[in-house]
C-alpha cells in the first residue's frame, strides 16, 4: 500500500525536490551561508514527511473503504467516501451512473429470462392438444384398419396447429430483436394473402366455412416474412372463433392501402377490446377456450408497430370481428 501511495503522490515529491534544488541554487548564487540553506531544506522536508504521513493515513483509510464497497455493491451510493475533490466527485458520479445502467440492464435480462420461461411453459401447454389428438386417433385405429379421410384430415389439422404453435414460439423469441431481422423490400400484398389463405385451407374445409376473397395485386414496401406472420395469426384467430358463416379478406386502396380480415364468429366483448393486444390477455373468449394463450395478438401488434402498420380492431358480440391493417403510403414509408 505504501508503494502505491508513493506512486499516487510522486508528482508532489518530485515538485518539492525541484523547488528545493532551485532554492539551493539561488542561495549558492547569492553566497548565502550553507547552514541556512540546510536548515530551510530540513524544515521543508520535515513538514513534507508529517503532511505525507497524515495524507497516507487518510489514503489508506479510503482504500479500505473502497475495498469494502466491492463486497457491498448494493449500498454503494450510501457508503461512497466523502470528498471535496471535484475530480473525484465526478468519478463517483460516473461510477454511480454506471451502477444504475448495470442495474437496469440486469432487470431487463431478468425480465427477458422470465418472459422466455413463461413462453416455454405456455408453448408446452399449447402443444399438448394437437399431440393428444394425434395420440387418440392412432389409439382408436386397429392394426388392420386403414386411415379414413376424416382421420387423415384431423391428423393433418393437428400437425398444422403444432407447426403454428412452434412458429409462434419462435417469433416470440425473435420479437425482441425484430429490427435487426427486418428486410424491407417491395412485396405483392395480394399474392401474400393468397399464400396465407392456402395454408389455412384445411380448417376452412373441416369447419365448412365460406371464404370471401377477391384476388388483387398491390405492391407495398415491407418485410414479407413478418407481414405473413401477422396475416397467419389474424386468419387463424378468425378461424378459431368462427363456427359457421363467412371469413372475408378485403383490400381497399383509398386513401391508403388497407386490408380487412373479417369474420362472422363469436365476436369480442366491448370490455375486452381495449386490452386484446396486451401480452397474455385472453379475455372472455380465451377463458372459454383453454387453447388461447393471449400472445398471438400481442405479437401482431409489436410486429405491426415495427413495420409502421396501423392495427385496428372492431367487433360486436355474436356478430363477428373486423381487423384492419392500414399500410403507410409508399412515398411516406418508414419503419420504427
Amino acid at each position: 500500500m505504501l508503494r502505491s501511495y508513493l506512486r499516487y503522490r510522486q508528482f508532489l515529491f518530485l515538485w518539492t525536490g525541484i523547488v528545493l534544488a532551485i532554492y539551493a541554487f539561488l542561495q549558492y548564487l547569492y553566497w548565502y551561508p550553507l547552514e541556512s540553506t540546510g536548515y530551510t531544506a530540513l524544515i521543508v522536508l520535515t513538514l513534507l514527511v508529517l503532511i505525507s504521513a497524515l495524507d497516507y493515513r487518510r489514503y489508506r483509510r479510503r482504500l479500505r473503504q473502497l475495498d469494502s464497497l466491492t463486497e457491498a455493491w448494493i449500498s454503494l451510493e450510501r457508503e461512497m467516501p466523502d470528498t471535496r475533490d471535484p475530480l473525484e466527485q465526478r468519478y463517483q458520479q460516473l461510477i454511480l451512473k454506471q451502477r444504475v445502467i448495470l442495474t437496469e440492464e440486469k432487470e431487463k435480462q431478468n425480465a427477458a429470462q422470465k418472459q422466455r420461461e413463461e413462453l416455454v411453459t405456455m408453448w408446452m401447454h399449447q402443444i399438448k392438444l394437437p399431440l393428444a389428438s394425434l395420440s387418440l386417433i392412432l389409439e382408436s385405429l386397429e392394426p388392420e384398419d386403414t386411415i379414413s379421410a376424416s382421420h387423415l384430415n384431423e391428423m393433418k389439422l393437428a400437425l398444422m396447429r403444432t407447426e403454428q404453435y412452434a412458429q409462434t414460439a419462435l417469433k416470440a423469441i425473435q420479437i425482441e430483436n425484430l429490427k435487426e431481422d427486418l428486410i424491407l423490400e417491395p412485396c405483392d400484398l395480394g399474392e401474400l394473402c393468397a399464400e396465407v389463405i392456402r395454408k389455412q385451407a384445411l380448417p376452412f374445409i373441416l369447419k365448412k366455412l365460406q371464404l370471401n376473397f377477391t384476388p388483387f395485386h398491390q405492391t407495398i414496401v415491407t418485410d414479407r416474412k413478418w407481414l405473413g406472420f401477422i396475416l397467419e395469426q389474424l386468419l387463424s384467430n378468425a378461424l378459431k372463433y368462427t363456427d359457421a358463416g363467412t371469413i372475408s379478406v378485403t383490400f381497399l386502396c383509398d386513401p391508403t392501402p388497407h386490408l380487412i380480415i373479417a369474420d362472422t364468429g363469436r365476436g369480442i366483448a366491448a370490455a375486452d377490446q381495449a386490452r386484446l393486444f396486451e401480452r397474455g390477455y385472453t379475455g372472455y373468449n380465451g377463458h372459454h377456450d383453454f387453447k388461447a394463450s393471449g400472445i398471438g395478438l400481442y405479437l401482431c401488434r409489436k410486429t405491426a408497430d415495427s413495420l409502421n402498420i396501423k392495427l385496428h380492431l372492431e367487433s360486436e358480440k355474436e356478430k363477428g370481428t373486423q381487423v384492419h391493417l392500414i399500410f403507410p403510403s409508399p412515398d411516406l414509408f418508414f419503419y420504427r
